[in-house]
């Protein structure tokens, strides 16, 4: 086949939750990248751990199957992308899985697929379990029982760290520092209920479920970290958050007070210009170009200011090679981003762990990779957040404070926990 790898169309319908709930999700391995707001195409499946040479290399494919590879990275690979020494990582810099057989699902025109290397037994088995799963309606997730959150930092804490970084600004060490903190849910979970849960909450265009040796990552994450078409190679920052309002004429003005924030928008501008460095250190010279700045896109819970940066990867650059100069996101370190990333090492009181790096797939030269925020880390002790916020001069800290109890509220309500009141009250 010109495709280079085997298809066959479901003609039954058949909702994607139920192949979720039903063949996919109870093996290790598992995965669901799926953009759950209907955009383009997304996949399910499960693949076999693999070891990589590092936290980069595997996303690197030669084959044409569109779903090869699978699997994140942590935001520890910083020392392999910026050489820089970090603290103790809770979790390996990065996991991959290697696919053969996965299950496609185009939104463009509500087609199931399965595709797969060759066309085996196993492949026709999946056919044939899909098709018998037509009709059958998924189960409403069941209310989760009430938890307490644990946050790492109290709000005097966190303020104080915020004036550090106010110091770091003032005296000239950088322009922007991201600076995060951490949220438990001690407990059991079952995070397959969870992150169907989630996905209902706060649709987005990078939904993620991967569940790799005893590690699961449900993510409801609004912003892709890189692409790679061919060679044309996207970024699209985000930097800038407000609450939805209930009210849409409040609502309306709250997504216009972004659109003009002096702070915001200064904050998101300082993140392009990282980002066309970064991949001007991968592209051909004068085809870096920001084909969209600061446009507001608006999702179930938040209104987001997000730009995009766009090259041309230069003829001998591998995927990987362009992925390692990018990472980790300027949108989560600040600027400078290698001073920035030195300081904050200083300043937070535990390492992120797969917060603030990145998740995704690669196949036929293609990567998809999108920033693990928003996303709940699930584990033998628990359930574990990351938040945090950009500071810069014009950072007031009771807002910035506030922000972190916004960017938390969608995660800690499926996972029956309740917010910090201090974090969510401005």
């Amino acid at each position: 086949m010109t495709e280079g790898y085997v298809r066959h169309a479901i003609v039954a319908h058949v909702d994607p939750v139920v192949i979720f709930r039903e063949l996919v999700a109870h093996r290790d391995g598992s995965f669901w990248l799926d953009d759950s707001l209907g955009q383009t195409v997304s996949y399910l499946g499960v693949g076999t751990r693999i070891d990589t040479s590092d936290a980069f290399s595997g996303f690197d494919t030669v084959d044409q199957f569109p779903v090869s590879r699978v699997g994140w990275i942590g935001y520890g690979a910083r020392a392999d992308s910026l050489g820089v020494e970090v603290g103790i990582e809770p979790q390996p810099r990065s996991t991959m899985l290697s696919v053969r057989l996965a299950i496609e699902v185009d939104h463009r025109d509500d087609k199931i697929s399965v595709i797969g290397l060759e066309r085996d037994a196993e492949f026709d088995a999946l056919v044939s379990a899909i098709e018998a799963l037509a009709g059958r309606v998924a189960p409403a997730p069941l209310p989760p029982p009430t938890r307490t959150a644990v946050w790492r930092d109290d709000p005097a804490t966190y303020a104080g760290y915020i004036e550090e970084c106010l110091t770091h600004i003032r005296n000239g060490d950088a322009y922007q520092l991201c600076l995060t903190t951490g949220i438990d849910v001690y407990g059991e979970f079952d995070a397959i209920d969870t992150y169907c849960a989630l996905r209902t909450v706060a649709p987005t265009r990078n939904a993620a479920y991967l569940s790799i040796g005893g590690i699961s990552l449900l993510s409801a994450s609004p912003e892709t970290f890189f692409t790679v078409r061919g060679r044309h190679a996207t970024t699209s920052p985000i930097k800038g958050t407000r609450p939805r309002s209930m009210d849409p004429a409040e609502d309306f003005l709250v997504k216009r007070e972004l659109q003009t924030s002096e702070k915001e928008l200064a904050e998101n501008l300082m993140i392009v210009d990282l980002c066309r460095n970064d991949l001007s250190s991968v592209c051909l010279p004068g085809t870096v170009t920001v084909s969209s700045l600061h446009k507001v896109e608006t999702y179930s819970t938040v209104h987001q200011l997000v730009s995009t940066v766009t090259g041309e990867l230069i003829a001998d650059c591998a995927v990987s090679t362009a992925a390692r100069a990018l990472f980790p996101a300027g949108s989560m370190t600040g600027a400078p981003k290698r001073r920035a990333v030195q300081i904050l090492e200083r300043v937070e009181s535990a390492e992120r762990g797969l917060y603030s790096g990145a998740f995704g797939y690669a196949g036929a030269g293609n990567l998809t990779l999108a920033m693990t925020i928003r996303s709940i880390v699930i584990d033998g002790s628990g359930a574990h957040i990351g938040v945090g916020g950009g500071i810069t001069s014009g950072s007031i800290p009771d807002q910035e404070i506030a922000e972190v109890g916004v960017k938390a509220a969608a995660m800690l309500g499926v996972l029956g926990a309740s917010p910090n009141p201090y974090l969510c009250t401005e």
